[in-house]
Order: structure tokens, then sequence, then C-alpha cells
């Protein structure tokens, strides 16, 4: 970081004045438009905290809500397999409901785990 640091500030000072041997006073303006912009690039790099899109306080009822959804999802799933004949069952309502499930299921397990403080 400080190498690249000190060969931008070599490259942004001198080159120019080894390209077409400037006047020192329209290079002193130029160094201090560099040293502005590595400044201002080195605040908006400024490493960030990683925190999460949703309320830590929201994830109980999440897992409850979502797991909920997910086990209904799942019960409406075995009763269609269960009640329908051969000749009316349909793949694409099984994948549709089965997937609807697993997704609900998914979530749901995560917030759980997320709520009883096992971050995944």
């Amino acid at each position: 970081m400080v190498q690249a640091h000190l060969f931008s500030l070599l490259y942004i000072h001198l080159l120019p004045t080894l390209r077409n041997g400037s006047s020192l006073l329209s290079n002193s303006k130029r160094k201090l438009d560099a040293e502005r912009r590595l400044r201002a690039s080195a605040t908006t790099m400024a490493p960030r905290a990683i925190t999460s899109p949703v309320p830590d306080s929201l994830y109980p009822a999440l897992a409850f809500l979502m797991l909920a959804i997910g086990l209904i999802f799942t019960a409406t799933f075995f009763i269609y397999e269960t009640t329908s004949s051969r000749r009316n069952l349909s793949i694409v309502k099984e994948v549709t409901t089965g997937a609807v499930a697993s997704v609900f299921l998914g979530f749901g397990s995560l917030f759980l785990l997320l709520s009883s403080g096992v971050y995944v």
C-alpha cells in the first residue's frame, strides 16, 4: 500500500516535468491537484463494516413465518401427492409446490440459525 502510494506520487510529480519540461509553478499546481485526488480516493476507499440488511431483532419472526409457510406448502405437496390419481398428476404443479416449499424452509432454517446465534 505504501509502495503504491509512493509510486503514484512520484509518477504524478516527476513524469510531467520529465516529459515536457514545464515550469515549477505549474508543476506545484499539479502536485496539489494530485494530492487532493489521492486524499479523496483514500477517504472513499476506506473499509466499512459489513452489516446485515435485515435487523437482528427480526430474525425470530422471520424464522417462524418462513418455516410456517414452508410447512404449509410441504403439507399441500403431500396432500396433493396422496389424493391425486396417477392420471391427474401434474409435474409442473409438483415441481412448483416443492420448489416453493424448499425455498421457504431453507430461508426459515437460515433465520432460525441466525436467531439462535449460529452465524452461517
